[in-house]
């Protein structure tokens, strides 16, 4: 999954774009909040996905991105 595939999936949920300093961009959502990395073309890594759902679980609840 891309960055801009997620940032999508994100928006639609309700998320809000907080701050971007570099390629990286916080992400806000209820309480929760996460960093994006946003490099053009490649793929987030399993693990940092695996990361950035689980900052977000509490507030998306589980497997929010399927």
């Amino acid at each position: 999954m891309t960055a801009r595939e997620l940032l999508r999936i994100l928006r639609k949920a309700g998320c809000v774009e907080v701050r971007q300093k570099g390629s990286h961009l916080v992400i806000r959502c209820g309480k929760c909040q996460t960093t994006v990395p946003v490099h053009k073309g490649e793929d987030i890594k399993k693990g940092t996905l695996a990361a950035i759902g689980g900052n977000l679980e509490p507030c998306l609840g589980k497997d929010w991105w399927k």
